[in-house]
């Protein structure tokens, strides 16, 4: 049972793996996403700092659980349907969708608790902070070995 769990996160490691390579973006994504949220919101800049600080530090905590059960529960359904199974290339899109949109669910909820901000006025800034970070990552997997990640080197 848990060698099958392990084998239907593969593509969330590999994600999180350049993530984790990838640490830096972090501070590319608060940045992008403080100007944004100042511009969009029209926060003042200390609380759009706050804003995009506070939603990527709890998304990126609670994400990495609640992602790693999202993606077993995604596996568990979608691998009946897919010829390759968890290493389909839908399963390896779809990797970065959900984590994507769960970062992006995340960090509205808890910076619309905190300010008291409505859920629809915060999803732009936050979204587009998350895809511009999740962009980067699928291209930094692409194109770094030039080959998908499950090939083996000959």
């Amino acid at each position: 049972m848990i060698a099958i769990l392990g084998n239907m996160v593969w593509p969330a490691i590999y994600v999180n793996e350049e993530l984790d390579k990838f640490w830096y973006l972090v501070f590319g994504t608060i940045l992008i996403e403080l100007l944004i949220i100042k511009i969009l919101l029209k926060f003042s800049w200390i609380k759009s700092a706050l804003s995009s600080v506070i939603g990527n530090a709890i998304s990126g905590f609670a994400g990495t659980f609640v992602m790693a059960w999202v993606m077993i529960l995604w596996h568990a359904i979608a691998d009946n349907f897919l010829a390759n199974a968890t290493f389909d290339i839908v399963n390896w899109i779809s990797t970065f969708i959900l984590m994507c949109s769960g970062s992006v669910f995340i960090e509205v909820l808890v910076i619309g608790r905190i300010y008291k901000e409505p859920k629809k006025r915060l999803f732009l800034p936050m979204l587009t902070g998350n895809l511009l970070t999740y962009i980067f990552i699928a291209f930094s997997m692409i194109t770094s070995t030039g080959r998908h990640p499950d090939e083996v080197e000959s």
